[in-house]
């Protein structure tokens, strides 16, 4: 008997693999690596180059745009493991709140003086870009089901609804 190969069986048919239980945190590790990478190379670079001020507001900024982001996936991932419906919808939420939420911050409390205000708007503005990059991608990548097998709805072909007489 020769072994079948990988995701098919024994008589040829390719079996179909599951989605998996949450996207987010997938999601999350590419969106962090994305932003964090760049945002640390960038202010490495901008060190020797602009200086000490200019490179930490760089990373501020970068920091900033990864906490924030990154709590609304980690809320979605708590959310589809309470209950796989409640994952977007606590997502969107939190996508509202982040931005209230960081332009208040950021109004109301305004930046450190060590901060300076261009460097860290190029930071911020350039992380943001990343993150969205690296959410689009990981989402448009994710393995998501299509059909609900928790609740199974009766077809036409089935007899369903207007099968029946």
């Amino acid at each position: 008997m020769t072994k079948p190969e990988r995701g098919s069986k024994t008589n040829g048919a390719l079996v179909a693999s599951s989605a998996p239980r949450s996207p987010w945190m997938g999601i999350l590790k590419t969106c962090v690596a994305y932003t964090v990478g760049v945002g640390v190379i960038a202010s490495i670079a901008a060190w020797p180059i602009l200086g000490s001020s200019e490179a930490g507001s760089l990373a501020f900024g970068c920091a900033l745009i990864v906490v924030f982001f990154g709590i609304s996936l980690l809320v979605a991932e708590w959310a589809g493991r309470y209950r796989s419906s409640w994952a977007l919808p606590a997502f969107l939420f939190m996508y509202v709140a982040k931005i209230l939420g960081m332009g208040a911050l950021v109004i109301f409390s305004g930046l450190p003086s060590w901060v300076l205000a261009p460097y860290f708007m190029w930071g911020a503005v350039g992380s943001l870009v990343l993150w969205q990059f690296g959410e689009i991608r990981a989402f448009s990548r994710a393995r998501l089901p299509i059909f609900n097998h928790e609740d199974p709805v009766a077809s036409p072909s089935d007899g369903g609804e207007h099968g029946k007489s």
